[in-house]
């Protein structure tokens, strides 16, 4: 067969679930072209499809770009008639009603897509869906929702597709004289933080869903991508890889001994002692990225069940310091509650005691799935049009009546004021202070 697949994105980045997906329907034989929508004008994939008789559109997307892809799948219908296959995490949250609401789409997936891909390729010629796991669809008129099957074997899956990616994508420049690529190494996550994708993941898979690739093959990715795209630096970005402390030191062991560049990682707070801190920084660890959230440490266990301690965070940034470091904490605003001005006070007063290298901020992003997406509906706290306008987490608030970017922005320069150069940030002034 034939497949599009179209990957919704709008940033230089590599999606690994769809590219991974499009990997698997290629190694089962299918010609597989991929679009990747930060490369590709919709304009130019609706043409490519109307002019190369594709047997089937596969879509990746999350929740900011669903709209998006919805109106790319009715142009598309509008001049061929091709089924649709629609994945990502938006649709695993939403599961079968997604058919519900939109008949413009005639299938989904329902949590990870690698294994099922080729079942469900096999089954379109034959028109019999019923031995697909994970699979959304409609049978004379009437929507069915077959098992889903048990989480990705990591071992087994195909080789990555990078050449599917621009090489803007794939090696990150975002600091001068550092040329990185993102990897992964796990995939999944134990906790359920109640504003994360990830609790759609864990209602379909539980505590199976934390799985860690071998060391061998991450090994082989990153001396791969060493040849080809000549970086100077490798990214983990995964949270969990410290939680899995044995894991962990093995692979920084071997990425030091087999690449030797240095590396950066994300990790949860929680997960970082001293032991393990040193023996990253004697492995190359150029770079440490942990998420805050909220400084309000009873806000952030009740509300966000993210449940860590302010004395834990303090303590976790202060060891990758004394180790020389460079930190990066992640932290959020907006809220959905009338008392978030104090909450951003709280977040910024944390950031200037921890002194990170550099404090990142985002903003509140109601994600269908979650304890709080369903808190923001309850409430009537949604500004649809908004939501159909805003296309990147970070962008804006989709709350009603909220307009953060600004701020967003002031708080940024003011937390990061010249390195924390205290005179400076004395005189500085925020929104929330005014």
């Amino acid at each position: 067969m034939k497949v599009a697949f179209v990957y919704m994105n709008h940033t230089n980045n590599v999606g690994a679930g769809a590219g991974y997906v499009a990997a698997a329907a290629r190694d089962a034989g299918h010609d597989v072209v991929f679009f990747d929508t930060f490369v590709w004008p919709e304009p130019e994939i609706i043409g490519q499809l109307s002019q190369m008789r594709f047997d089937v559109l596969m879509i990746s997307t999350v929740a900011p770009f669903f709209g998006e892809a919805l109106q790319l799948i009715r142009s598309v219908k509008k001049k061929i008639n091709i089924p649709v296959l629609m994945g990502g995490s938006h649709p695993t949250a939403v599961g079968a009603r997604t058919l519900n609401n939109h008949p413009e789409i005639d299938y989904v997936c329902v949590g990870e897509g690698e294994a099922m891909v080729s079942d469900f390729l096999a089954a379109l010629s034959l028109r019999d869906f019923s031995g697909v796991s994970n699979l959304a669809y409609r049978v004379s008129g009437k929507i069915r929702q077959n098992p889903v099957a048990p989480p990705q074997d990591l071992s087994k899956l195909p080789p990555f597709p990078w050449e599917f990616f621009s090489n803007e994508s794939v090696v990150l420049s975002e600091l001068p004289g550092i040329r990185y690529i993102y990897v992964m190494a796990t995939r999944g996550c134990p906790f359920k933080c109640s504003y994360c994708a990830n609790s759609a993941y864990l209602d379909l898979y539980g505590k199976q869903y934390l799985r860690f690739r071998p060391i061998s093959d991450v090994i082989e990715d990153l001396k791969y991508l060493y040849d080809r795209y000549s970086p100077n630096a490798f990214y983990f970005g995964d949270e969990m890889m410290l939680s899995d402390k044995h894991y962990a030191r093995e692979l920084f062991t071997a990425t030091h001994r087999e690449i030797g560049l240095p590396y950066g990682c994300m990790a949860r707070v929680e997960m970082v002692d001293y032991e393990l801190i040193r023996h990253m920084a004697v492995t190359g660890c150029h770079y440490i990225g942990m998420g805050i959230e909220c400084g309000d440490q009873k806000f952030r266990y009740e509300f966000l069940n993210r449940k860590m301690s302010n004395t834990q965070i303090k303590r976790a940034f202060a060891l990758a310091k004394e180790a020389g470091i460079y930190t990066l904490s992640f932290n959020m605003i907006g809220f959905p509650v009338e008392y978030d001005e104090e909450l951003t006070e709280a977040t910024v007063n944390l950031n200037l005691d921890i002194n990170p290298g550099f404090a990142s901020f985002s903003i509140f992003y109601p994600i269908p799935g979650t304890r709080l997406y369903q808190y923001c509906v309850d409430c009537d706290l949604i500004d649809r049009e908004k939501e159909r306008l805003v296309k990147d987490y970070a962008d804006e608030s989709i709350l009603r009546g909220i307009s953060l970017s600004q701020k967003k922005k002031e708080i940024e320069a003011f937390v990061n004021a010249e390195c924390f150069n205290p005179n400076l940030r004395a005189r500085a002034k925020i929104s929330s202070q005014n």
